[in-house]
């Protein structure tokens, strides 16, 4: 998916997060056809910076130059429900959703969603994302492997290597585009899994500026009891 969208420059203040946050919300929800959004997670990442994971809240993690998708099949639901410990945030509620909550819209569909943008005034040459057709990628190329957190054993896929699948990107992004691309889905009868990684393009001029990004997680459920 490639979505154009005008956005006022304004520096990263907190108000221009939310109001990112809300356009994220908005667009998510009209590609996805869920009924419910719920934006768990931001991350800034610049090809300068070389720790993957920001650790420190307001600090800058590096891009990931490295095949993957962020939940797997049985990560995914575990995923979930730790976040539902922690306290998803409801806009609409102004609240946190209750665990119960929380279980009862796991019951139906869910689905984790990113959205991937620039966020200079220069178009991004460095290091762009690319992402795989998940049409030619089938799961028994998939491996899993284990993050370690402080606090918690993440899981990713990986892919083995295959002249088979395809690769796209979409070269020199402007700040106005957005890409928007699902990690996981609990229905088994559709794109369930895009793999993704930052790449070293051939065609990068060598002044090139950093390549500075903000990406979004979310978590998205459809058929929601109303």
């Amino acid at each position: 998916h490639h979505h154009h969208h005008q956005h006022q420059h304004q520096h990263q203040h907190h108000h221009q997060h939310q109001h990112h946050q809300t356009f994220c919300m908005k667009l998510i929800k009209e590609q996805s056809g869920a009924d419910r959004v719920f934006i768990f997670d931001h991350t800034v990442r610049s090809s300068e910076a070389k720790s993957l994971n920001a650790l420190e809240a307001g600090a800058t993690a590096a891009a990931v130059p490295r095949v993957h998708c962020d939940y797997t099949a049985v990560g995914a639901p575990v995923r979930l429900k730790q976040l539902g410990k922690e306290g998803i945030n409801s806009l609409l509620r102004g609240r946190d959703l209750t665990e119960e909550e929380v279980k009862e819209l796991a019951a139906g569909r869910f689905s984790f969603i990113n959205v991937w943008r620039g966020i200079n005034e220069t178009p991004i040459y460095r290091m762009p994302l690319a992402m795989a057709d998940t049409r030619t990628v089938p799961s028994s190329d998939f491996f899993t492997y284990e993050l370690i957190f402080p606090d918690r054993v993440g899981q990713n896929y990986s892919l083995k290597f295959s002249e088979e699948h395809k690769w796209y990107y979409y070269p020199k992004m402007k700040k106005e585009e957005c890409l928007v691309f699902k990690v996981y889905d609990k229905h088994e009868d559709g794109p369930r899994f895009v793999f993704h990684t930052a790449f070293d393009d051939p065609m990068t001029p060598p002044n090139a500026p950093p390549r500075e990004s903000i990406e979004v997680r979310a978590i998205v459920f459809f058929d929601c009891p109303h």
